[in-house]
Formats: structure tokens, C-alpha cells, sequence
């Protein structure tokens, strides 16, 4: 503040004490009455310096963690890291100090703390960079998610495949380690996840011609979708390319492939337990902030799932599972050549379309493909099955 700001409050209250009119003092300084009653009350209640601003730092510093509450964060935080496939960052110290009986500081300052600490990891900052144009296919309620990692390899040479499933609701998942990439495997994980989890409504996927059966024969739908049509299951295929489409598994993914895959294993036995151990540490204590910091497990419980369980004496149908009427999705982004492509085949759609996201949706009774803009019926075109 200006020693002349300073002044001017002096020369009020001078000419005040002179009986000078309110209104005079008003118009001479070019202040407010406001002003001037607010200076008038500081020269009555306070000491020679009323005329100075007062400080705008806070009068009372913020409440900081004490010394022994940081140290125990730190301790938790290095007990957490020691146990395998366990988490291990704020909100895990959290949950992990509150199982104690130990009323912790909010995850933000957990996570002051660790920084302050240099303990936390650098995210890398690629980050997706959207088309411009709206994906409004992302509301699939009780929905499971799938994926495969691989081919990796042992030391030894042998080949593996990781099959995730997990359901997009509660992130419960299943990792299958096996030696091939086959839609019978595919269908055996499927099965023993849905005694589990339950049978979703929805089970979206990447574009594995495995999933969907034949880039030879595209009409002739292979044993995923036929087994999916078979329990009510609506298969949902993600646009091309487009991985981050399937968001959930492709995190977990990361996740299991960060703790299990980074290690090396003398044969398959020895992976296989270290992923079933994973999953099992996974399901039972990591925190989910989008659910209301609950695990896997605890999802599932408070919200009555399975709803719907696959009976335990299921088998997976001998020889060729007959086409049971139902639905296939297919999300695509068109592009300039207008064309929705499905596995090889190509079917022509208006310019209106175009750079903008679709759903393609298969009636297996009909033999259809309509294809749909959000919820506005566009055009179809017959669909043969084989």
C-alpha cells in the first residue's frame, strides 16, 4: 500500500476531529462512505498505526501432519512395496492405516507426503489425443471386458498367452496363462470366469479375428460369439485401433504385466501360480477410488453380484454351437472412404457419416447389419450367417 493511501486515511480522520461534515470530508478525498466508516472504526478500536493494512497472510497456520504420523505413512508405504502385487501408493497407505484402528490424513496428503519423500514414480505423460468427435458407446451396464497379452516368452523359448477377463463393475478379474491363442481356450476362460462373476450382459472386445471366428469366411461367426449368443450374452467389438476403448482391462493389464511378467519363471507351472496369486491379492485388497475406495471383492458384495451365475456342472457344448437369435455390436469410425469394415467385408454408408462414430448392430434371426448414429437408425444392409 501507498504511504499516499496511508495519508489520505490521516487527513480523514484529522478533518473529522476538526468537525469538518462526513459528507465534506467525502467529497474533498474522493472516497466513499464505506471507506471512510471502515477507517473511522480502526482509529477507534486500534492504537497509533490504524491507518496501515493489515497483513493478508493467514492468521493461523494449516494443520500439518505430525512428525510420527509422516513416519508411519513412509513405514506402511515400504511395508506395502515388500509384499508382492501389492499397492502401495496414497490411497493403499489409506485404506492399509485405517484396517489398524488409525484415523490417517486424507489420501492428498499421503500423497504430500510421499512426494515430499521422493517417493512417488514420474507418470508418463502420452496421453490419448481424441478424434474431436463424441464416443457415445461407453455406457455398457454389466459389462466384462477381455483382452490377451502376448505371444511372451520364457527363457527357454516356450510361448505364452495371458487371457484377461474382468468385470467392468466391480474390476474383478481372471488371468489365464496359456500356450495358444485358440476361441476354444478363449471359451474354456470364459466359462470358469462366468461361474464366478456371473453372466454379463455385455462382453466387449478387441478386434482378435479369434474373437469373431474368420477373416476367410466372415458371415460364418466363430465360437466366442456363438458360445456369448448362447447365455444371452451381447458381443461388443471396440472400433479399430482404438485399445483405450476397453480402458479397464487395458489398465489391469498394464498393472499385471508391471508386477507378474517383469519377473523371470523356470516353466509355465511357476507363471501360472504367479499370476493366479496376482489376481487372487487383486480381487481381495485393491482399492478402487471409482468405487468408493472398495475391492474387487467387496464390489461384488455390496451390490449382490453374481446376479446372474453360470451353474457350476456347465460344459462347454460339444461340436458347433448353433446361432441362437440375439445381437452383435460393432463400433466403428468412419473415415472419408465412407465404408463400415467388418473383418474383410465392406458395406457403404452415407456421407453424413462420416468422421464420426457408428454402431453396426448384427441381428443373428434377421440376418441383418443396421447401422446406427447414437440411437438414430441410418441404414442396413442383409447379413448372411453361415
Amino acid at each position: 500500500m501507498s504511504n499516499s493511501e496511508e495519508k489520505l486515511r490521516q487527513r480523514a480522520i484529522e478533518l473529522y476531529e476538526n468537525n469538518v461534515p462526513i459528507q465534506e470530508i467525502l467529497t474533498t478525498l474522493k472516497k466513499s462512505k464505506s471507506w471512510f466508516y471502515k477507517w473511522l472504526k480502526r482509529y477507534r478500536q486500534r492504537g497509533h498505526d490504524w491507518f496501515k493494512e493489515d497483513s493478508r497472510a493467514p492468521k493461523t497456520k494449516s494443520r500439518k501432519t505430525s512428525l510420527e504420523m509422516e513416519n508411519l505413512v513412509l513405514t506402511t508405504r515400504k511395508q506395502l512395496e515388500d509384499q508382492a502385487f501389492h499397492q502401495y501408493g496414497p490411497q493403499a497407505i489409506f485404506y492399509e492405516l485405517s484396517s489398524q484402528g488409525i484415523n490417517p490424513p486424507p489420501v492428498w496428503a499421503i500423497a504430500r507426503i510421499l512426494k515430499r519423500n521422493g517417493m512417488v514414480k514420474k507418470q508418463s505423460k502420452k496421453t490419448y489425443q481424441p478424434k474431436g468427435r463424441a464416443y457415445p458407446y461407453a455406457g455398457f451396464f454389466l459389462c466384462h471386458q477381455m483382452d490377451y497379452i502376448g505371444p511372451r516368452y520364457l527363457e527357454g523359448g516356450q510361448s505364452y498367452f495371458c487371457h484377461t477377463v474382468i468385470f467392468k463393475d466391480a474390476h474383478l478379474a481372471q488371468v489365464t496363462i496359456q500356450d495358444n491363442f485358440l476361441a476354444q481356450s478363449t471359451c474354456g476362460n470364459l466359462i470358469n470366469f462366468w461361474k464366478v462373476a456371473g453372466i454379463p450382459d455385455f462382453l466387449q472386445m478387441d478386434n482378435s479375428i479369434s474373437f469373431w471366428g474368420s477373416l476367410r469366411m466372415p458371415n460364418a461367426l466363430g465360437k466366442v460369439i456363438r458360445l456369448c449368443l448362447s447365455l444371452g450374452v451381447t458381443p461388443v467389438f471396440i472400433p479399430v485401433k482404438e485399445p483405450w476403448r476397453n480402458g479397464i482391462v487395458e489398465h489391469f493389464n498394464k498393472t499385471f504385466q508391471s508386477a507378474v511378467l517383469t519377473k523371470k519363471y523356470k516353466n509355465i507351472e511357476e507363471l501360472k501360480k504367479s499370476a493366479s496369486t496376482f489376481c487372487n491379492i487383486h480381487n481381495q485388497t485393491h482399492h478402487y477410488s471409482s468405487q468408493n475406495g472398495m475391492t474387487p471383492i467387496e464390489a461384488m458384495k455390496k451390490y449382490g453380484h453374481p446376479w446372474h451365475i453360470l451353474p457350476e456342472d456347465y460344459q462347454m457344448p460339444q461340436g458347433e454351437i448353433e446361432i441362437e437369435e440375439g445381437q452383435i455390436y460393432i463400433i466403428r469410425f468412419i473415415r472419408s472412404n465412407l465404408k463400415f469394415n467388418l473383418f474383410g467385408l465392406s458395406f457403404p454408408v452415407p456421407e453424413e457419416l462420416m468422421y464420426h462414430y457408428v454402431m453396426g448392430v448384427i441381428l443373428t434371426a434377421e440376418h441383418k447389419l443396421k447401422i446406427f448414429k447414437e440411437q438414430n437408425f441410418i441404414t442396413e444392409f442383409p447379413f448372411k450367417i453361415l
